[in-house]
């Protein structure tokens, strides 16, 4: 699913921010992605995305060599791919229903088929009676989970989760991790990176340590 060989990230303004990066993740698992900030964290999780490119090495998602894929094939990469962000990035002017229909639309699905599969996503997170709510309206606990109904209501193979729990107290953070246990199970690949230290050290789970842009530990690779 997810391969990086010997990858490196140099901006010019802030030096190295991947170092020699090399680690393989198979379809269907989930694994923690964890370090200081600054780590490198955002950036690798970038890289998959093809938000950014490395200056050095390969990453490969689902065999795809991300360095030679055109430009006008990015939109479709990324199309399977959910992205979770701490700050939700949700428009404030659209009503729940809205947000979680903006992929769907994007890839011209029908009015129907998008009912139907925003209803089913908002289910899966337990906020099916807010779909015409406003997050303006919703605990950060509840914005958290329609980020993540959007992420997944496209029905992507992998999802990355960049500090999804970051503004929430422990209790949310642990109903939000069970929600992507959930979305495991049923197959879909997470990447997930997170501060919760003492939290992802409680889950059966494999761990990627960044320390300055190396990875210093992994308990699940062959690396």
């Amino acid at each position: 699913m997810i391969r990086f060989e010997h990858v490196f990230k140099r901006y010019p303004e802030r030096g190295e921010a991947l170092s020699d990066l090399s680690f393989v993740m198979e379809s269907g698992e989930m694994a923690f992605l964890t370090g200081h900030s600054g780590a490198g964290k955002s950036t690798l999780l970038r890289l998959i995305g093809l938000l950014e490119r490395p200056t050095r090495g390969q990453v490969l998602v689902n065999g795809r060599n991300l360095a030679t894929l055109p430009q006008r094939k990015i939109p479709y990469h990324r199309r399977e791919i959910g992205m979770i962000f701490q700050d939700n990035r949700l428009l404030p002017d659209r009503s729940v229903f809205d947000n979680v229909a903006l992929p769907l639309v994007v890839a011209g699905l029908g009015y129907k088929e998008i009912g139907r599969r925003v209803r089913a996503a908002l289910d899966q997170v337990g906020l099916l009676a807010r779909e015409r709510a406003h997050p303006v309206a919703l605990s950060g606990g509840e914005q958290q989970r329609v980020g993540i109904a959007r992420a997944v209501v496209a029905r992507p193979p992998l999802v990355l989760a960049d500090e999804p729990t970051g503004n929430l107290d422990p209790d949310l953070s642990r109903e939000i991790f069970s929600l992507f246990e959930r979305f495991n199970q049923v197959g879909v690949t997470l990447l997930i990176a997170t501060h919760d230290l003492n939290l992802v050290m409680s889950l059966p789970y494999r761990i990627l340590t960044l320390t300055g842009g190396r990875l210093t530990g992994d308990t699940g690779g062959d690396w």
